[in-house]
């Protein structure tokens, strides 16, 4: 088994990463963000994101689960600590939570087998 771990979005060609990966493994195991997660908008990684769910609904997958947590922060500085590193887009996103407290943003993502 091939297993991406919150990773394949990162990847740059994520095609071409399950493609080899297929050559390594007959089963490729996916946790990573979905595209309708808000976690991965106030990240600004929707582009890439969505970029892997295509390239996995390209590959093919045989089986998946969806999943629901949350991101949870004291207040905005803290969110800010963690999505800093994400660039200007996410940094001006973060600013709607200016002066919050309890920070919370649903994150969805999923388990597919390819």
């Amino acid at each position: 088994m091939a297993y991406f771990e919150f990773c394949l979005h990162e990847v740059s060609d994520p095609a071409r990463a399950l493609t080899h990966a297929r050559t390594l493994a007959s089963d490729i195991v996916v946790f990573d963000h979905l595209p309708v997660s808000p976690w991965s908008f106030h990240a600004a990684e929707e582009d890439k994101v969505r970029r892997s769910a295509e390239a996995m609904e390209r590959f093919g997958v045989r089986r998946r689960q969806t999943f629901s947590t949350e991101q949870r922060f004291r207040d905005h500085d803290e969110l800010l600590a963690k999505i800093r590193v994400q660039g200007p887009v996410a940094i001006q996103r973060a600013e709607r939570f200016i002066g919050a407290t309890n920070v919370v943003i649903p994150m969805s993502y999923g388990l597919a087998l390819l």
